[in-house]
């Protein structure tokens, strides 16, 4: 872990953990979004002084590019290893999809996904950013694709389902992110993921 140190007033130094403070501000941006959270309430969520703030992590932009890049290393990591890391293909996109209902119902991705929030929010002011954020959903795409060439070789996969299911799911995936910020409820949602599920496999491994 790396910590910085901040003069705290009074001839007193105090040192910060620079990834618990990161994970401050990416809860807060993730909940709120980037327009309406202001720098004082990222800072009081870090615990830091604004000055100290800058130093560490910039501007208020710099701090939401490292946000989501830290999103994307953790977060966004954790659900597509689910993907790669199945025994077989279908059985990782059933557990991504899983992961996704259970986060979206009784985890942080009630808020939606801080990557699908950004792209919303920033796809015509900010290419730049934008532009980062496409990257991380082509490699979820690339994930998905993997697993469903892994699916056609061991048969679980419905003939004449093509490359182009991989856009597909992550289309799902888009849509239940956006979903999830109204709290539609488990089984809403349940429902979508099983019918992306159901377009998929042979009508004697739906179910």
């Amino acid at each position: 872990m790396e910590y910085l140190s901040y003069n705290a007033g009074v001839g007193r130094k105090r040192g910060f953990d620079v990834q618990d403070a990161l994970d401050a501000a990416l809860e807060t941006f993730w909940e709120h979004g980037f327009d309406t959270t202001s720098m004082q309430s990222l800072c009081r969520a870090m615990g830091l002084q604004p000055g100290s703030a800058y130093v560490a992590f910039g501007s208020k932009r710099d701090l939401f590019v490292a946000a989501v890049r830290r999103y994307a290393e953790t977060v966004s990591a954790e659900a597509v290893a689910l993907i790669n890391g199945a025994p077989t293909g279908l059985g990782g996109i059933r557990a991504y999809f899983a992961h996704l209902v259970d986060a979206m119902v009784d985890g942080r991705r009630r808020w939606g996904c801080l990557i699908t929030n950004s792209l919303v929010e920033f796809a015509e002011r900010d290419p730049e950013l934008a532009g980062m954020v496409r990257v991380h959903l082509a490699n979820l795409q690339t994930s998905f694709a993997a697993a469903l060439a892994r699916a056609r070789t061991e048969g679980d996969l419905r003939p004449g389902v093509g490359h182009e299911a991989a856009a597909l799911l992550v289309a799902v995936v888009q849509g239940m992110n956006v979903m999830a910020k109204s709290r539609p409820g488990r089984q809403a949602l349940q429902a979508v993921a099983d019918a992306a599920l159901a377009g998929l496999v042979p009508s004697r491994t739906a179910d």
